[in-house]
């Protein structure tokens, strides 16, 4: 059970277009992503919904992972489907559409064998439904919660009350500055602090990733590429592996921890950003895993 890690968001299909061409009904979600990441660190087991649509073969990369999907709820109806379109750089998604379906009525219910689980990574949801998700879980050692724009707009308080209950927030530079109302990314992030969170970790996409807390400051770079290939879901990738490593480990609430956390999720992207969906991800070994941080500690250091 200590090793076990509780995700909580969307299972979805992604229709993505760039400059590498274009993906159909590929399966997509922050919750896929994240639990699929995390997989390789910890045991995830994941709530979400999906509709009747969703077939054996989108099934088989959590299969493959091993991944308990005991709380993927079936419901008659289409899964979610978004669909969008990045321009050269691959920094910006432009969406085309977002077809909600089933997922628009979803309500996270655990079991009571989740409801103990001690890491929950809630991934980027309806904040009143990551709210009612803390109401469930009983003992949790460590909380992480992703975010996104469109809810720091629309649900602001909701946001703010799940912040004063976790103890890592995920979110990306153009999110903190708007959530805070503060240019400065360190500003944004001791602002934050203040409001209850212990860890604020910045994605700051191609510039890797920014932790604000009350030991210390960093910021570590990409892993870098040669060629990206699509930047879908690797912020959710960066928080599954980050939140399935501290998951890992008996004692995580230090600096160390979560300074190699977020070596973890910079490489775990990296994997990510190689493929569509979550083809590259979902194939690794440890092998490939343990090259590519030897490679990215090696870049680290002169």
């Amino acid at each position: 059970m200590n090793n076990d890690i509780l995700v909580v968001g969307s299972v979805a299909f992604d229709t993505i277009e760039n400059a590498n061409g274009c993906a159909k009904r590929v399966l997509g979600g922050a919750t896929s992503y994240a639990s699929i990441c995390a997989s390789y660190f910890a045991h995830p087991s994941v709530v979400a919904v999906v509709g009747t649509d969703f077939t054996a073969q989108d099934k088989a990369p959590f299969i493959k992972r091993k991944i308990n999907l005991k709380g993927l709820e079936v419901k008659e109806g289409k899964t979610f489907h978004w669909g969008g379109s990045y321009d050269k750089d691959f920094n910006t998604a432009i969406t085309k559409f977002t077809d909600l379906n089933v997922f628009k009525d979803f309500k996270p219910v655990l079991s009571k064998e989740q409801q103990n689980i001690q890491t929950v990574f809630l991934a980027n949801i309806d904040p009143e439904l990551q709210l009612s998700v803390l109401k469930q879980v009983k003992r949790p050692r460590i909380v992480a919660c992703d975010t996104m724009n469109f809810w720091i707009s629309s649900k602001k308080a909701a946001l703010l009350r799940v912040i004063k209950q976790v103890d890592v927030l995920f979110l990306n530079e153009t999110e903190a500055r708007q959530l805070t109302g503060i240019y400065n990314l360190i500003s944004a992030g001791k602002w934050l602090l203040k409001k209850g969170v212990k860890y604020v970790i910045i994605k700051l996409g191609s510039n890797g990733s920014m932790l604000v807390s009350e030991e210390g400051i960093a910021q570590l770079p990409p892993y870098i590429l040669e060629h990206v290939h699509d930047t879908t879901g690797a912020g959710d990738t960066f928080g599954g592996g980050f939140t399935g490593y501290l998951a890992s480990l008996k004692s995580w609430d230090n600096l160390t921890a979560i300074k190699r956390a977020m070596m973890i999720g910079n490489v775990m992207a990296s994997f990510t950003i190689e493929s569509f969906s979550v083809k590259r991800l979902a194939s690794l070994t440890k092998r490939d895993i343990d090259k590519r941080l030897k490679e990215y500690t090696a870049m680290l250091k002169f």
